[in-house]
C-alpha cells in the first residue's frame, strides 16, 4: 500500500502541473471532446481532487467490532456535465474515487458514484451522490450529500458526508465519513 501511496501523489502533482499550463490554451473541439459544449457552468468538465476525513465504523453480529474512527486521505476523479444550461440547470458527473481508511471496519474502499449537483450563486453547488464501492467484505451501495464552492477559475473546495453499508457471513458493517477536499478543474 505504501508503494501505491509514494506513486500517486507524484502523478497526481505532475498532472496538476500538467493540466494548469494547459487549461487556458483548450480549443473548443477539445472541450466537444470532453463533453462540454458552447456556454457552460463553472462546474462543467473534468477534475482531479485529494480529500481527507474521518470515517466511523461498525462491526455488529460474528466477530462484532464495537465503533471507531479513523482519519485517512482519498483521491477523486470526475468528470461533470451540464444539463440544461441555460434554464434551470442541473449537474451530473460521473465520479471514480479512493478512500484509503485502512483503519475501518471495511478497511480502504474504492468505487464509482453518480453525482447530481445544482449551482447557487453561479459558484456554490449542493450534490447528492449514489453508487458502488468496496472490495472487501462485499461491493455495496454508496451514498452521500456535500456541498462544493468555486474559489478561483480552476480549484474549489467541497465538504461531504458519504456512508455504506453491507452484510457478509453474518456480520453487518457500517461505514459513515465527513471529508473536506481539494478540486482542480482543467478549464
Amino acid at each position: 500500500m505504501a508503494s501505491i501511496k509514494k506513486l500517486l501523489a507524484p502523478a497526481l502533482l505532475a498532472l496538476l502541473g500538467i493540466a494548469q499550463a494547459h487549461s487556458q490554451e483548450l480549443d473548443p473541439t477539445a472541450l466537444k471532446l470532453m463533453g462540454v459544449y458552447g456556454p457552460h457552468s463553472q462546474f462543467a468538465g473534468p477534475y482531479v481532487g485529494a480529500k481527507f476525513g474521518v470515517d466511523w465504523s461498525e462491526r455488529t453480529g460474528n466477530d462484532p467490532r464495537s465503533t471507531h474512527s479513523t482519519w485517512y486521505p482519498g483521491v477523486l476523479g470526475v468528470v461533470n456535465y451540464d444539463v440544461n444550461y441555460d434554464v434551470n440547470q442541473f449537474i451530473v458527473g460521473f465520479e471514480g474515487f479512493g478512500d484509503f481508511h485502512h483503519g475501518s471496519s471495511t478497511y480502504k474502499d474504492g468505487g464509482v458514484d453518480l453525482k447530481l449537483g445544482m449551482p447557487v450563486n453561479g459558484n456554490i453547488m449542493p450534490y447528492a451522490r449514489i453508487g458502488f464501492t468496496g472490495t472487501w467484505p462485499s461491493a455495496r451501495l454508496h451514498y452521500g450529500a456535500g456541498v462544493e464552492y468555486k474559489f478561483a477559475k480552476n480549484w474549489s473546495v467541497a465538504g461531504e458526508y458519504t456512508g455504506d453499508s453491507t452484510s457478509h457471513d453474518g456480520s453487518h458493517f457500517t461505514n459513515n465519513s465527513l471529508t473536506v477536499g481539494v478540486h482542480y478543474y482543467f478549464f
